[in-house]
């Protein structure tokens, strides 16, 4: 075996400092049913569906949208009570639905959970572990209702999972909150027992997991998000978060935009909306509940260290499958996206003294601003209309914030007329903005893209790589495998030798259901339980994870099929190698100074390309493929590197 060498040379530039990041979009029941702790679906009574007959493909050709339908009801089985909707009274003015329950001696109502809407639909998707405590709460009122109100876990064969705890109603809308202890691990339903008479008003009724991410800290006064979940997204060392979407920003029909507006202020005030991916879920059943808002979005990048970067609307909904846009000169563009755009900025940083949105984020707990820094202008839009739209929305944000860097889409795909017009727009007008690319395609398309952005135009807008994965979503293929991301890490190298352009990237889909996606290609899977880390996951925490403050150059041959790339900061290199050939290499790394005798590192490798690893909805994580700790020694300034085949490799070399 012949060996190649490599001489580590100078700093080319420095490392964009936001590189690798996260893009977060409530698809595969990555909110509801995933980060969001409260488990139990249709929480509040409000839910509205569309049409459970929708052809989503059908709708793509003709850009018609589907019907919608409120179910206020829906994922809730009554037993000898009568429970019916209302809206008369309620709990929440901004969000009056609730349900009322008449019962004569006993009765109950039962809630399954988020178990997906697909193949598991009707199986039980609250999962109870033995000796953890839970906390059960409700907005109840006492019409005429005499007796006792219970709530407890149980399985399909009745056996209690947590012990049942009493809520206690009022004569006025009040909230009872308790806490559960686990009594037996296992998954179960939720049932709601009424003892007595009479009619009784029942609303958002949540039970969570004690144990979640921010518990005790007072500025989590909403929704709560699930601490290995997050955890989770911690160990892959991001720099930003993108939310919350995503064609959902878009929505499917005019109305069914993300209004972040919605997702704001106490939970039993948000407004639900239907997910557009709900078109591809079996019975349609995906609400966004907005338990997880804008505010809780803003906090988990506070506890992360990370930017925020919100994507507003753009006054256009979703090209692929729709034909609707505002007028750019009408007045609802005004409100509804230019100044919905000024207003998220305001919530985010502004002074509660003088703006009412602020004040909104500081009534939650959190006075101080959020030092909101960018914000994108619509998702996969495209097109002379949205350029000028998009022209429109950043003058006027700049104008109040001058600071604030602006993204412009460049439509889904990575080459052809509409992503050329995005180009030739920022160039004319827009030289200082990121530029949002997005593509899904085939591994092979990912190692024919290692040396894109080598001949970009250093002096115009930069790359945003806000959506991509190697998941060639026009052919059919497996997903997530260990091929899939060996061709991402190979790009990867490219993309880091070209931080100076390529200043932001961020992988989509993030999260995925298992058995519940909507997307079959995904960073990261869960079910109740667990949580997964794909192949792909372990190539963005190796890249992220690692990475100086400088590019350096890397001069010498490399055997067919090696890639690499070199940074470095003021105590180590960092070397990135992949080996994309089926045979062994051999690489000699040379360093223009001394280095320790020892270098540390990972390495993932797998003979087979089609090795994924696996989580059933009811399993346990089952890895096939996974980094491991690897040595290699330095001598004199050089250290050599032995490339198992289809292998990828990371050391950390101090100086």
């Amino acid at each position: 075996m012949e060996q190649s060498a490599v001489k580590i040379g100078k700093e080319t530039h420095e490392v964009s400092p936001l590189l690798y990041g996260l893009f977060l979009e409530d698809i595969n029941f990555s909110c509801d049913g995933g980060l969001n702790t409260n488990l139990v679906a249709n929480h509040s009574f409000d839910g509205v569906y569309m049409d459970p007959a929708f052809d989503q493909m059908a709708s793509m050709e003709t850009k018609t949208p589907p019907d919608i339908y409120p179910d206020r009801l829906r994922y809730w089985e009554t037993e000898d009570a009568d429970a019916k909707s209302m809206s008369e009274n309620p709990a929440s003015e901004k969000n009056p639905w609730y349900a009322r329950i008449e019962i004569s001696g006993s009765g109950s109502m039962r809630n399954r959970g988020y178990n997906g809407g697909l193949q598991n639909i009707g199986k039980n998707a609250f999962s109870i572990r033995q000796g953890h405590r839970y906390e059960v709460s409700a907005y109840l009122r006492s019409v005429t209702f005499y007796g006792k109100v219970s709530v407890a876990v149980k399985d399909d064969a009745g056996k209690l999972l947590t012990e049942k705890i009493q809520l206690t109603p009022d004569s006025v809308w009040s909230k009872s909150c308790r806490t559960a202890e686990g009594l037996c691990s296992g998954r179960g339903f939720l049932e709601i027992e009424f003892e007595g008479s009479g009619i009784l008003d029942l609303d958002c009724v949540t039970f969570s997991d004690t144990d979640v991410w921010g518990k005790g800290d007072p500025r989590w006064s909403g929704g709560h998000f699930r601490r290995d979940m997050v955890e989770t997204l911690k160990e892959l060392h991001p720099k930003f978060l993108r939310f919350p979407g995503g064609c959902i920003v878009e929505g499917q029909y005019p109305g069914n935009e993300y209004s972040w507006k919605n997702t704001v202020g106490p939970v039993i005030d948000r407004i639900p909306e239907v997910n557009l991916w709900g078109a591809l879920v079996g019975d349609k059943g995906y609400t966004q509940s907005y338990q997880i808002g804008f505010y809780e979005y803003f906090l988990l990048c506070e506890d992360l260290g990370i930017e925020p970067l919100p994507i507003v609307w753009a006054g256009i909904n979703c090209q692929f499958r729709s034909k609707e846009a505002l007028k750019t000169e009408s007045a609802d563009f005004s409100s509804k996206v230019t100044q919905n755009a000024l207003d998220l900025i305001e919530y985010a940083n502004g002074d509660p003294e003088t703006s009412k949105w602020a004040k909104l984020r500081a009534d939650a707990g959190h006075p101080e601003p959020f030092h909101l820094k960018m914000i994108g202008i619509g998702n996969e839009n495209y097109g002379p209309d949205y350029h000028e739209k998009f022209s429109v929305v950043k003058k006027a944000v700049q104008e109040r914030w001058p600071d604030m860097k602006c993204i412009l889409s460049s439509g889904a795909f990575p080459d052809g007329e509409a992503f050329e017009d995005t180009w030739r727009a920022a160039k004319a007008d827009f030289p200082d903005v990121n530029i949002d690319e997005h593509f899904y395609k085939s591994n092979e398309w990912f190692y024919q893209q290692i040396h894109r952005y080598d001949d970009y135009d250093r002096n115009t807008a930069k790359v945003f790589v806000g959506e991509y994965a190697a998941n060639d979503i026009m052919t059919p293929h497996k997903t997530n495998t260990f091929g899939s991301a060996l061709a991402e890490a190979a790009f990867l190298t490219g993309v880091e030798r070209n931080s100076d352009v390529v200043v932001m990237t961020s992988y989509a889909p993030l999260f995925s259901m298992s058995e519940g996606m909507q997307w079959a290609h995904n960073l990261i899977w869960f079910n109740p339980e667990h949580v997964l880390k794909t192949p792909n996951y372990f190539v963005q925490q190796m890249f992220g994870a690692h990475l100086g403050k400088e590019v350096l150059d890397c001069e010498g041959e490399l055997p067919a099929d090696v890639y690499v790339s070199a940074t470095a900061d003021q105590e180590k290199y960092y070397i990135k190698l992949v080996n994309a050939g089926n045979k062994e290499a051999s690489v000699r790394l040379q360093f223009d100074g001394k280095t320790e005798n020892k270098a540390w590192g990972l390495c993932m490798h797998s003979d087979d390309l089609e090795c994924v690893n696996e989580l059933s909805f009811f399993g346990s994580p089952i890895y096939h493929v996974k980094p491991e700790s690897r040595e290699i020694s330095c001598e004199d300034g050089a250290a050599d590197c032995t490339l198992l085949p289809y292998s990828i490799s990371v050391y950390e070399i101090k100086k």
